[in-house]
């Protein structure tokens, strides 16, 4: 009985110790970087970086045939922290958007190879052009 007492205690010890995860910190800054080529046979030709504080902003930055967007919500009013990206076209039509759901009092963290971030690389094309858009975006 007591041999089985022991091996009970040690295996909730075991389980007990899954829920012990380290919390990332809450990102001061986040920044999105957007690379811009006409084509997907030439080299970027123009890279152009946004940064967000912890409060509510938005910003673009406009290229040749698309247009970059972020917007940034600290979820003060609403508790929805969220980082929103968009590309469009020249006609101002939307060709991607991604929306980043962010802990409240936390994170993100970076987890992508290559300098990419919390997004990974990713990449956008204009319609009725070969123009290219990568962008990302990272904890400062």
């Amino acid at each position: 009985m007591k041999k089985l007492l022991i091996v009970l205690m040690m295996l909730l010890a075991a389980c007990g110790g899954g829920g012990t995860e380290t919390a990332v910190s809450k990102a001061e800054t986040i920044s999105c970087t957007a690379a811009y080529r006409a084509s997907v046979e030439e080299g970027i030709e123009r890279e152009e970086t946004l940064t967000f504080s912890d409060a509510n902003s938005e910003q673009s930055v406009a290229f040749a045939e698309m247009v970059f967007h972020a917007a940034y919500s600290a979820g003060e009013a609403d508790n929805e922290r969220n980082l929103r990206v968009w590309v469009t076209d020249a006609l101002d039509n939307v060709t991607q958007s991604t929306l980043y759901q962010l802990p409240i009092n936390s994170g993100p963290q970076n987890q992508f190879v290559g300098g990419h971030g919390f997004t990974g690389l990713n990449y956008s094309y204009a319609p009725d052009s070969a123009a290219e858009l990568q962008y990302w975006c990272e904890v400062n």
